[in-house]
């Protein structure tokens, strides 16, 4: 009885610690387990994908500067005096002789008077001299020196009545007044212009272009085409644009600054472009058209950029080279015109890897991510 007592417990034990392993191992598989095949999914990296455009692209450079009349004239008085009458107005347009200011014209018609007195006495004189001298009653070197005596009384006869017409400022040239600061009691001379004319219609933008462009502006200069901008206040109005002809292209590269002079003539500057506006001018050298385009935020910093290949669910590495672009997008090989190029996710992503397209923006938010996705996905 005792033998058989305990091959029973012998056998009860065999069976606890059969039942303790395989709730053990049960254990262990539900730990061990793998994930559903969704979780896996959802662990990919997301990118956002979109197929090129065909457009047209312009390779240029843009430099920044100023607009200046190309000829700036200032208008002094000849004679100096206080101002009586000062009729000019910055931003009127006159025509060649307007009177600009009136200058005292007293004290000069006061030596007009005088020089015009001196000369008819020098004049009556000669004449008499002149009479004598033909009649044989006087000599040459009298006739001489009265004639000389009347010439330069009439000299300055005729430099007194110039001065009179000089107390009268008036425009040189057909313009439009910049500058008039003088005002009436102020005293007009020489060293003060009383206003300053520019022909508004003539206006260029002096640009400081860097030593690197020296061959190209020279080499190319008939095919470049020149676009000037001036900038206007945001939501108020449109930016002011026109054209621009390259007039001259200076020969030599200032050591200091390592720039070139390159003079534009802006072709059509209506209204809207006045002297010392600050103005951008955008240089086209070259055009490519009907070109698959994309925009530079596909490209990685080393200029690399990855496409997507639907098949696989793979991303392919393409390396990084030389392409055109301009401030906003960049031409891709023809190989890659029907490709879809990734352009968000780049930069956590390698060659080869399967990754998962963006679905819905708003249902990444719904979702919780706290973030604005962007909407994106296998694009025509």
């Amino acid at each position: 009885m005792k033998k058989t007592a305990s091959k029973h417990s012998k056998i009860l034990k065999f069976v606890i610690f059969g039942i303790v392993a395989a709730v053990f191992v049960f254990l262990i598989f539900l730990v061990t387990r793998k994930k559903p095949i969704q979780e896996k999914e959802d662990a990919l990296p997301s990118v956002v994908i979109q197929k090129p455009i065909n457009g047209t692209l312009v390779e240029s450079v843009t430099i920044s500067g100023y607009v200046e009349a190309n000829a700036m004239i200032p208008v002094v008085p000849f004679v100096s005096g206080t101002i009586t009458e000062y009729p000019a107005r910055a931003g009127d347009f006159v025509q060649k002789d307007t009177i600009l200011a009136k200058i005292d014209d007293a004290p000069f018609r006061q030596q007009m008077l005088q020089a015009q007195a001196a000369y008819f006495a020098a004049q009556s004189t000669f004449e008499r001299i002149e009479n004598l001298y033909k009649s044989g009653s006087t000599t040459q070197q009298n006739y001489d020196s009265a004639k000389a005596q009347a010439d330069a009384s009439k000299a300055q006869f005729d430099l007194a009545k110039l001065q009179v017409d000089y107390t009268e400022v008036r425009a040189p040239v057909d313009g439009t007044i910049l500058i008039a600061d003088q005002a009436v009691g102020g005293i007009g001379n020489q060293s003060q212009p009383v206003a300053v004319l520019a022909d508004l219609t003539n206006q260029v933008v002096r640009l400081k272009v860097p030593e690197k462009y020296f061959d190209l502006f020279n080499l190319e200069r008939e095919s470049l085409a020149v676009k000037v901008t001036r900038p206007a206040e945001k939501n108020m109005y449109e930016d002011a644009v026109t054209s621009a002809t390259i007039d001259n292209i200076a020969p030599y590269v200032s050591p200091e600054s390592k720039t070139f002079m390159v003079v534009c003539h802006l072709d059509e500057p209506g209204s809207r472009f006045m002297p010392g506006m600050f103005v951008k001018v955008q240089v086209a050298y070259r055009t490519y058209n009907e070109v698959p385009l994309i925009s530079l935020k596909a490209r990685k910093m080393d200029g690399s950029f990855y496409i997507y290949e639907p098949e696989t669910s793979t991303v392919k590495f393409v390396e990084g080279a030389d392409f055109p672009n301009d401030d906003e997008n960049f031409i891709l090989s023809e190989e890659y015109r029907n490709s879809y190029i990734v352009m968000d996710g780049q930069n956590f992503v390698f060659d080869g890897q399967k990754v998962r397209i963006f679905e819905d923006a708003l249902k990444e938010a719904i979702q919780g991510n706290g973030e604005n996705a962007t909407t994106s996905g296998v694009g025509e």
